[in-house]
């Protein structure tokens, strides 16, 4: 899992690394159901010495709850595909590639990230792009 959010931590150019992102959100949704599943047996057990039972609620709790938004996780990227916006691509007068991945609102404005590319490299200038012209420092 760990080594999942190192990847997408890491930009853009790992993104095709990731095709196992699917499965590594079902195993955790197993993961969860097993949580809870096995604090669940204290409470049909006749005699239990734990020491600290709320400790067994809050794991408990703890599997309920995260199984619940990891379901809706799912059904939002999976079921329904509305997880991650769509990528469009635009064609620049120099024959350069535009990649627009969705809007970010930055202090009320409403910006558009914009990475061009030109014979496969990618041109920053000061790092950002505002309505698909660049910034200037």
């Amino acid at each position: 899992m760990y080594f999942y959010y190192g990847l997408s931590a890491a930009g853009p150019r790992f993104q095709k690394f990731l095709w196992w992102k699917k499965y590594m959100t079902a195993i955790q949704l197993i993961q969860f159901v097993l949580v809870s599943l096995h604090a669940t047996q204290y409470y049909f057990m006749d005699k239990c010495d734990y020491q600290f039972p709320i400790f067994i609620h809050l794991v408990w709790i703890y599997g309920t709850f995260f199984f619940v938004l990891f379901s809706n996780f799912w059904v939002q990227a999976y079921v329904k595909g509305k997880r991650l916006p769509k990528q469009e691509i635009k064609q620049c007068k120099n024959g350069a590639a535009i990649y627009t991945n969705g809007k970010h609102h930055e202090n009320g404005n409403s910006i558009n990230y914009v990475a061009s590319t030109s014979n496969g490299s990618a041109h920053h200038e000061n790092g950002s792009a505002h309505m698909g012209k660049m910034k200037k420092a």
